[in-house]
């Protein structure tokens, strides 16, 4: 009798968590998470305001802008007015001409009762070669540097991305001047605006994870929030394409490091912190559309960087302080003009307040300050190409 009491009571309960697996409820979340795709370079969300900047390369064809869409669980997504030149099977959608540029795409929820409508802008870029970090894209919940140069047929127009998406996470910002990349409105070079990018304690969120620390950055390319805690190397996408043979890098600093440098969290006594400046070329191919916080100085598909030598480090300075770095051949490559005309070379610019700053290694409040940033760019090729 206890057995059959005993198999009546696990019939039960069974049956009971079955009722509670089929009655749990539908996702409610009605967002875009991410845009990726092979014709997307850079994607800037801001889940706020609900807008979309998507950039292009100026080889990209607009009537069939390939866009995967990240959405929540069960989430679904489709364009406010369908145009003919739409495929949603196969992801594509049609930019094609300056009416079409900014669309709207509405987001439903799982369970059917919540939707999102975003407006999606798509830039069709150049990359600009002059960054004076005076111009904000957003301001909350925190800043977005963008660069915008209106020369030739294409635009020349990039948003900078950082860590500070991430930073979010830990909810130690009350306010979007408490990341660790911001923009400052006075005391530039010229005066005016510039950035400012500090290395920042994690607090508990980041004991927990194991991610102490976040070193303020900037850098050309795109922060995938969605890997920021199981892949943050990852997250860190490098990179624009470029259609021309770059020079020189160079621009002004101030740099002080924090009093106190640990790694993994630990105080380690005989080191000291140190910021990092480069730009950085390399082909893409069948295997790599972007370099990463992994590989960004190591690949083998880096064909030309501009940085200090290993070992040599940016000295402090409490003035604006010039910096210029020659971009050198790495590999043993040469930059091909065939690839180059079809895009097939992407540049990256990356500033960070730590140079280990990827590992979550640094001292907090370290600080580098970024402003009036030239490229140096030739149409034919030197003879360090």
């Amino acid at each position: 009798m206890k057995l059959k009491a005993s198999i009546a009571c696990l019939a039960a309960a069974c049956a009971l968590l079955t009722g509670c697996i089929q009655d749990e409820a539908l996702n409610v979340e009605a967002a875009i998470d991410a845009c990726t795709g092979g014709d997307i370079q850079q994607a800037t969300i801001d889940p706020n305001n609900f807008t979309v900047q998507l950039y292009v390369s100026r080889a990209a064809d607009l009537s069939r802008v390939n866009i995967n869409f990240t959405l929540p669980e069960g989430a679904t997504i489709a364009p406010v007015t369908q145009l003919p030149g739409d495929d949603i099977e196969a992801s594509t959608y049609y930019f094609e001409g300056e009416e079409n540029r900014v669309r709207q795409f509405r987001v439903t929820s799982e369970d059917g009762d919540y939707s999102a409508t975003y407006s999606l802008t798509l830039w069709q870029t150049e990359m600009p070669t002059n960054y004076h970090f005076e111009t904000l894209s957003s301001s909350s919940p925190y800043h977005v540097f963008y660069e915008q140069e209106d020369e030739g047929r294409f635009i020349r127009r990039l948003e900078w991305a950082s860590g500070n998406p991430g930073y979010q996470l830990t909810a130690e910002a009350s306010s979007a001047t408490g990341y660790p990349t911001v923009q400052m409105a006075t005391g530039g070079v010229n005066g005016g605006p510039y950035a400012r990018l500090e290395t920042k304690s994690t607090g508990s969120f980041g004991e927990m994870v194991g991610m102490p620390l976040a070193a303020g950055n900037l850098f050309i390319g795109s922060f995938d929030r969605t890997n920021a805690v199981k892949d943050p190397m990852g997250a860190t996408l490098f990179g624009f394409p470029f259609f021309y043979y770059p020079v020189k890098l160079e621009g002004w600093y101030m740099y002080s490091r924090g009093e106190v440098f640990t790694s993994d969290g630990e105080v380690v006594a005989d080191r000291q912190d140190e910021c990092d400046i480069y730009g950085v070329m390399y082909e893409t191919d069948d295997e790599t559309s972007f370099l990463n916080g992994a590989n960004s100085l190591t690949s083998p598909n880096i064909v030309a960087l501009a940085r200090l030598p290993q070992g040599q480090y940016w000295p402090e300075t409490d003035r604006w302080t010039k910096f210029s770095l020659d971009f050198e051949p790495q590999n043993g490559k040469t930059i091909d003009a065939d690839k180059l005309s079809k895009g097939q070379y992407k540049l990256a610019i990356v500033f960070s307040s730590s140079v280990d700053g990827g590992n979550f290694n640094g001292a907090a409040g370290s600080v580098l300050c970024i402003d009036e940033v030239n490229l140096t760019v030739t149409d034919q090729p030197t003879t360090n190409n």
